[in-house]
């Protein structure tokens, strides 16, 4: 029952989201045309750094997720699924992003009510990593874990089969 009380209520903060101003959507799109031109210049990201990942571990108390093109948004707000969220992130450094790649959401970890860090997500059949966001400036990126692809697969698939079975 908490799921899909959590399911629904992601689908009003969707619909909140999908109804704002479009003014804050050009800044989005310069960073993503900012970072997809970096793409084409070859390597230029390094691995989040321990400290962050730390930080995220011990201080991080709410995630948001903001799809892109998928009718709901996400948040976890339990430490044990924050922690297990990390988990998703792997160690191994995400060089550059490949042509043809786009992001399919925006992940803010947030601290007593602050955005601390933003990460894009990547994640199709050929492209599954984060890009992780300081000051708004792409900075870092790191690959999925294979238990991040897991859970993304598993989220993505259960929310679409709710949104299509709840259309009905």
């Amino acid at each position: 029952m908490k799921k899909y009380l959590a399911l629904f209520c992601s689908f009003f903060i969707m619909a909140f989201y999908s109804c704002k101003s479009d003014q804050g959507s050009n800044t989005t799109s310069q960073e993503k045309v900012a970072v997809t031109s970096q793409a084409n210049s070859g390597p230029q990201f390094e691995s989040i750094p321990q400290d962050i990942m730390m930080r995220v571990w011990n201080e991080v108390d709410l995630l948001d997720y903001i799809f892109h093109n998928l009718p709901f948004s996400m948040s976890q707000d339990e430490q044990a699924s924050i922690r297990s969220n990390v988990g998703y992130i792997a160690q191994e450094t995400q060089t550059n992003i490949p042509e043809g790649c786009r992001p399919i959401a925006r992940q803010f970890y947030q601290t007593a009510g602050d955005i601390f860090l933003e990460a894009d997500i990547y994640f199709d059949e050929n492209c599954q990593f984060y890009v992780f966001f300081i000051d708004g400036k792409a900075s870092y990126a790191n690959k999925m874990s294979p238990s991040g692809v897991s859970f993304f697969k598993t989220m993505i698939s259960k929310a679409l089969n709710a949104s299509q079975s709840g259309g009905q």
